[in-house]
């Protein structure tokens, strides 16, 4: 029987329609306008109390905000981190200091579990049983002290089985999720396509996969599927808590599920969601008595006897540190390296100058009483004052007619000294630190003649010698192009008289002739013709201050002898040197 409308139902029909237009304006905007204009007004009579609700009913209020709220928290510190420095400012210190204050209690439990666990019988053995079992010891101790917890979850999209979020109960494992979620998919497939169909004409679904300590609970739905690997027996409840995430995931993100195209980034605020799968349950003692940990307390007594121990001995070590340090405010003592062993034993390196006190001697006075010292000297030449001083007496003891004194640091000679002993005792004085520029005062040092010669001509003969290889080892050096006699050269041409004057004497007693050679020289910069007639000069210039101290002209021969060609002389060779000729009165031949 077919149905058929009379023409005055449509009629009826159309007036309604044309009243509903009249009233609600086309398409109904004039209600939606009105809508419009006071929507603020009426979701804000009721937004909190909506909120409230919803929030009660199924959680989802701070599983949506939470992630808007952290994206604008990271936007502000980006763009305008001082503004939330400054306003955060008056809580950071309290922050700070509960933050540490929980830290260090969690680590103080956990180190206490963690040495309960590991130097215990229980924790030995533990250890050996993981091991055998092919786990690590943390799966192990996990699956011993929990009635289960919850190690990771996955959310994976149901049609690609490409992995959308997951969370990790230990951040480290996390590189794994990837890897896992494939398997799981091909398992699952394979389940599927291999047995049979169920009464719906649905394909078998894996809902666990379970190993001796570890088991996968798996939850799908529609689009996606929640997977929690699970170490101990999971409860119903976390079954439940699973279903819930699910559906609570496939109600916010319904559309990014249906029309997901392999971009997983739209999916990473559901973390929030799956964080609430994380759920453990810890097995209760079996004893009510709390077990003392005597072998990790005997631990910690012994570290704390070594750590005093080795501060003892540091304080010890470096108390005799100081003390021996004290060593190096003694004159002519510089200590290189100090090593002290076990406060027993002493390795020393030192450099010392002989005048210098003795190390053992130092340590005997201070009352450094040790059973092993070993020390290593290195010889120096030290110029501290006491030490001149004790050098300079040893020395002067050889000369008992020189009077000596001190000037402050300069050390002042007066007295009468043949020229020859003059020359030794200066020799020996520059020897060991002491010149005329620096520290040493000679004027009131006078030269006398050498007198009460031996009747011996062996001995005159040696004299002679000795004056002319003193002679000859005398020089003056000459400032850059110049050829003037200084009153330092003068005092060394009246000391160079009195040795002619003395050779004179001694070759009259041996029946010799002499004379001296006076040599000019310069270096071998700038012209070599100036340079010759510049060392002639220097030659002749001194040749005068010798007659004027008595010298004969005729005794001495003047030569200069141009710029001296010797690679490594060329700033020493501005000099005049001297040399005695010699020969016997009845023979002709030089010697």
């Amino acid at each position: 029987m077919q149905n058929s409308t009379s023409p005055e139902q449509v009629e009826s029909e159309q007036n309604i329609e044309q009243v509903r237009t009249l009233i609600l304006g086309e398409n109904s905007h004039l209600v939606t306008d009105t809508i419009k204009k006071e929507a603020r007004d009426i979701v804000g009579d009721v937004f909190s109390e909506a909120l409230h609700d919803r929030q009660r009913k199924d959680g989802s209020v701070n599983k949506v905000l939470m992630p808007l709220v952290e994206e604008s928290v990271a936007h502000s510190v980006s763009h305008h981190s001082d503004k939330l420095v400054t306003s955060l400012y008056p809580l950071m210190g309290s922050l700070i200091r509960k933050s540490v204050a929980a830290f260090l209690t969690d680590f103080m439990e956990k180190t206490n579990q963690l040495i309960e666990n590991s130097f215990t019988f229980k924790g030995l053995k533990w250890r050996f049983q993981a091991w055998q079992s092919g786990v690590s010891f943390a799966q192990y101790v996990a699956a011993q002290t929990f009635v289960y917890r919850v190690e990771h979850v996955f959310l994976i999209h149901r049609e690609t089985g490409l992995l959308l979020n997951s969370i990790n109960l230990n951040s480290h494992t996390a590189n794994d999720a990837d890897l896992i979620s494939s398997m799981l998919t091909a398992i699952n497939d394979f389940v599927g396509d291999s047995f049979s169909i169920n009464e719906d004409g649905a394909k078998e679904q894996l809902q666990t996969v379970s190993t001796d300590t570890f088991n996968l609970l798996i939850k799908p739905g529609p689009s996606a599927a929640v997977v929690a690997a699970v170490i101990g027996n999971p409860p119903q409840k976390l079954s439940n808590q699973l279903q819930l995430t699910l559906e609570n995931i496939h109600s916010l993100y319904g559309s990014e599920l249906s029309q997901f195209s392999g971009d997983n980034g739209v999916f990473d605020n559901a973390e929030n969601l799956l964080q609430d799968c994380l759920l453990s349950k810890q097995k209760s003692s079996t004893s009510n008595k709390k077990k003392t940990p005597w072998f990790a307390w005997l631990l910690v007594i012994v570290f704390i006897i070594f750590a005093a121990e080795r501060i003892v001995n540091w304080w010890g070590n470096t108390q005799l540190s100081e003390k021996i340090m004290e060593l190096e405010n003694q004159p002519g003592v510089v200590i290189k390296h100090l090593d002290i062993i076990d406060n027993n034993t002493i390795k020393l390196n030192v450099l010392r100058d002989p005048e210098a006190i003795s190390i053992r001697e130092w340590f005997a006075e201070n009352q450094i009483s040790i059973e092993n010292i070993d020390i290593t000297e290195h010889s120096i030449k030290s110029l501290d004052v006491e030490i001149l001083k004790a050098r300079a007496n040893r020395i002067l003891l050889a000369y008992p007619k020189i009077k000596a004194h001190w000037q402050e640091d300069t050390l002042t000679l007066s007295g009468n000294l043949e020229v020859i002993s003059i020359e030794e005792l200066l020799t020996a004085l520059n020897y060991n630190g002491f010149t005329k520029e620096l520290n040493l005062n000679i004027d009131d040092l006078q030269s006398i003649s050498m007198v009460n010669y031996s009747d011996s001509t062996e001995v005159r003969a040696q004299l002679f010698e000795q004056l002319v290889g003193r002679i000859s080892a005398t020089q003056l050096d000459f400032p850059l192009a110049s050829s003037e006699v200084t009153v330092e050269m003068e005092k060394t041409l009246q000391n160079l008289h009195q040795y002619i004057e003395k050779l004179n004497q001694l070759a009259d007693e041996l029946n010799i002739n002499f004379g001296l050679l006076v040599m000019g020289c310069s270096d071998n910069s700038g012209n070599k013709q100036t340079n010759e007639q510049l060392s002639l000069e220097r030659a002749e210039n001194v040749s005068e201050v010798l007659n004027r101290l008595g010298i004969n002209r005729e005794l001495m021969f003047v030569t200069g002898l141009g710029q001296i060609e010797l690679s490594g002389v060329k700033s020493t060779s501005r000099k005049v040197m001297f040399n005695v000729i010699y020969v016997d009165k009845v023979s002709t031949s030089k010697k």
